[in-house]
């Protein structure tokens, strides 16, 4: 009794230095920097090929990239949407919105530019560039999908053109008027029409997009390959934003060019942003919060000691650690905190292996590298300190979403999910195919990129490194700590192995395949192509019938991890977010790291 009370004192004393120390660097942060000038090196997406080889260019020509294919198949009509007008949400009777405060944060890492379609690496960076900035569609709760700055929309040619009717009045924060100019200039930027650069979460757009028109000041005709369910989601992601009409990547890197709820109040540079109202912001009676300040602090531990104490009212992303978990579910059962999950978090999962790069592109060493793994090690050490279960995920999708595949039909069923003695056989199995590559010793010095902002602690890698040099992978670390410098060695296949996860923010099957794993998607961070899984991907794209949408994916899911092994899935831990009780209009979209609606913020409001 005396150990545990002397326990109790210990952990209660260091909270409370915590919070003194969090409350301090809330409060003043670091200094202000004179003129803050981010910067940040754009992300290229491997340029698109007609004709797929082993390798994917690592550079990207400022052209269009070509979709998967010229000569979509043809398909009936998509149902035609409802017109939505954006609507203030009715509050519960009792519970209406009150105007004023400012809602802090805690997050890992600092925004550095205001460039939010190619500025997508993590999600706290939306945290910031999506307050600045409008969409044409938005999505604010669920899979419900809202007209931004239009007032509806609707289909026409047999679903393959969506019409935008524009609001108009809708001022820039420079005093300029939006009209359909700007939205066209935008999506072209998206999808690399205007420097070539594609928008590494909005760009899987390019694969649907046959032109992009501007009939009058307020209509925008976007014309489609084939009609498609997905694009009205990959519009209403955090990234798919509006910019001024000639707005350029360099002038991001020192100011805003959007017409959001929320304007740039002082950068303090390395160290937070803060943000305030938007006087001429054209939704009626939004935003109700006066501000929003965002303070980056590194250690997880301090963010959870910030949200405990009361000195945030928010992490933007997860604090999902058992060590925490007491005082979690006391605030909660007190009415002070909120917990939200995030079905399946962020996507697919991975140890990544670079495809067109030795050893990978050769495929025992891929099969040897995914038998090697214990998922079930590298679940515990990964997860073991989060308070929500990790699950079996294969490409993206946890087993209770839509597209997920049951757990029996991973385990001791997908090669490398082996248990047990199967684990064992894989192993060995591992070995013989390292040695039928060509390397009966072994390989030395394989690239093992570790960056310095992860999901993963530092004894994930250790094990990884360890399951691999048992099987004659034997590895070496290099470190990319810099969220930019880890996003340019993936986007130029600059890497060889990378325990990561990737965000797939639609949860929509199309985003899964084509922005990963189709011969130019832009987000194709593996090296990875197969023209049978391009042309499977137009026909699931393309297939209206939900049921007949799944068994195509599930036919690609089998090539892509079973056929190809072009990574090895690992499994996943659901997200958990906790949020002060004083934080009202909290919704999660389709995703919270992606999500427009949350990222924007104009519906959130604080009582105390």
């Amino acid at each position: 009794m005396k150990s545990s009370a002397v326990s109790i004192y210990r952990w209660s004393l260091r909270v409370a230095i915590i919070a003194a120390l969090v409350s301090l660097w809330l409060a003043c942060g670091q200094a202000e920097a004179p003129t803050p000038t981010p910067t940040a090196t754009p992300t290229k997406a491997p340029a698109a090929t007609a004709t797929p080889t082993t390798a994917v260019a690592a550079t990207v020509t400022p052209t269009k990239a070509p979709a998967a294919t010229a000569t979509p198949t043809p398909v009936g009509p998509v149902a035609t949407p409802t017109p939505t007008l954006v609507a203030t949400p009715i509050p519960t009777p009792g519970d209406q919105p009150r105007y004023g405060g400012i809602l802090t944060q805690v997050q890992a890492s600092y925004t550095p530019n205001f460039d939010a379609q190619l500025l997508s690496a993590t999600p706290e960076y939306f945290a910031n560039t999506g307050k600045l900035y409008t969409n044409l569609l938005v999505n604010y709760q669920g899979s419900n999908i809202e007209c931004e700055v239009c007032s509806e929309w609707h289909l026409e040619n047999n679903g393959k053109t969506m019409v935008f009717t524009l609001i108009p009045g809708i001022k820039f924060h420079n005093g300029q008027e939006m009209t359909s100019a700007d939205v066209v200039y935008s999506l072209k930027m998206i999808i690399g029409e205007i420097d070539g650069l594609v928008s590494s979460r909005a760009g899987a757009l390019k694969e649907y997009v046959q032109s992009i028109e501007a009939p009058s000041k307020y209509e925008v005709r976007l014309n489609l390959l084939r009609p498609s369910p997905f694009v009205p989601k990959i519009l209403s992601v955090a990234a798919a934003v509006i910019y001024r009409n000639g707005t350029t990547r360099d002038a991001l890197n020192k100011a805003d060019s959007g017409a959001g709820p929320f304007i740039v109040k002082r950068l303090i540079g390395g160290a937070g942003w803060e943000l305030e109202r938007y006087p001429d912001y054209f939704k009626k009676g939004q935003p109700y919060l006066d501000g929003y300040k965002t303070t980056v602090v590194v250690d997880l531990t301090t963010r959870a000691a910030a949200i405990v104490t009361g000195n945030a009212h928010l992490d933007r992303y997860n604090l999902d650690i058992k060590q925490f978990e007491p005082q979690f579910l006391a605030l909660e059962s007190q009415g002070k905190l909120k917990r939200y999950y995030d079905l399946g978090a962020c996507g697919i999962n991975q140890v990544m292996m670079n495809n067109a790069k030795p050893p990978f592109n050769n495929l025992k060493m891929r099969q040897a590298l995914n038998l090697a793994l214990d998922r079930t090690d590298i679940a515990n050490v990964s997860f073991g300190a989060n308070i929500a279960p990790w699950v079996p995920q294969l490409l993206s999708f946890e087993p209770r979403q839509e597209f997920g595949t049951p757990a029996e039909k991973i385990w001791n069923v997908v090669p490398g999910w082996g248990t047990g003695v199967k684990k064992q056989q894989e192993i060995e199995q591992a070995k013989q195919l390292v040695k039928d590559a060509g390397y009966t010793s072994g390989i030395d010095n394989v690239d093992q990129m570790i960056s310095g902002y992860t999901t993963y602690p530092q004894e994930s890698h250790d094990l990884i490194q360890q399951e691999l040099a048992q099987v004659g992978i034997r590895t070496k670390f290099s470190f990319s700590p810099a969220v930019a410098q880890r996003e340019q060695r993936l986007s130029n296949l600059d890497y060889t192995t990378f325990y990561y996860l990737v965000c797939v923010i639609t949860r929509d099957p199309d985003e899964a395949i084509g922005g990963y794993f189709l011969t130019g998607g832009a987000r194709n961070w593996f090296g990875y192509t197969n023209p049978e899984v391009d042309k499977l991907y137009v026909q699931m794209s393309s297939e209206l019938d939900p049921v007949k949408r799944k068994e195509l994916f599930y036919q690609i899911q089998d090539i892509i991890v079973v056929k190809d092994v072009a990574l090895a899935p690992t499994p996943a831990s659901q997200g958990l977010i906790w949020v002060s009780a004083k934080v009202h209009g909290y919704a999660l979209g389709l995703s919270l790291h992606s999500g427009s609606g949350l990222a924007r913020s104009d519906r959130l409001w604080l009582k105390d």
